[in-house]
């Protein structure tokens, strides 16, 4: 039996999650790994990272995903695996308390200010929380918030 070093087992649940693409068919998850990502080059908010080997993914440090469907048309000429059918992107925000300004005490409502969606509301004048029915997992509060307190789970259907 071949065992992975403890190290290894602990670095891979330590990894982040790597949001999905919207409309992203993960049945056809394969076809992605030797694309040459048609949807990272095609998309205006330059959000769509694409490794060799690797299923594209969302990072939203520097913006958030309008849902243009740009990545789709740039997909549809290497393979067709992101569907517009299909919806829009598979995970959410989430607030880490622990890093959060709001809850330690300071006023900050960049999160709030970000939000087009109107999913995050605040308990009072600190504490915001998300509202998961209503984040269509966009990313726009993730690059504004000061301490990198919000992360992106994998919806829950």
């Amino acid at each position: 039996m071949d065992k992975k070093p403890l190290r290894e087992i602990f670095r891979a649940q330590n990894e982040p999650f790597k949001v999905p693409l919207p409309y992203f068919n993960s049945k056809r998850a394969n076809e992605c790994m030797d694309c040459v990502g048609g949807c990272a080059s095609s998309c205006p908010e330059k959000i769509v990272f694409k490794q060799p080997g690797q299923v594209p993914h969302l990072d939203f440090a520097k913006s958030g995903c309008t849902f243009c469907g740009a990545c789709v048309v740039g997909c549809a000429e290497c393979g067709g695996v992101l569907q517009e059918s299909l919806g829009g992107i598979n995970a959410v925000a989430l607030i880490d308390t622990a890093r959060c300004l709001g809850h330690q005490g300071v006023v900050c409502v960049a999160c709030l200010d970000s939000c087009k969606d109107k999913a995050i509301h605040f308990l009072g004048m600190f504490k915001p929380r998300v509202d998961l029915s209503a984040c269509t997992g966009c990313g726009f509060c993730v690059g504004v918030c000061p301490t990198e307190a919000i992360l992106f789970i994998e919806r829950q259907m």
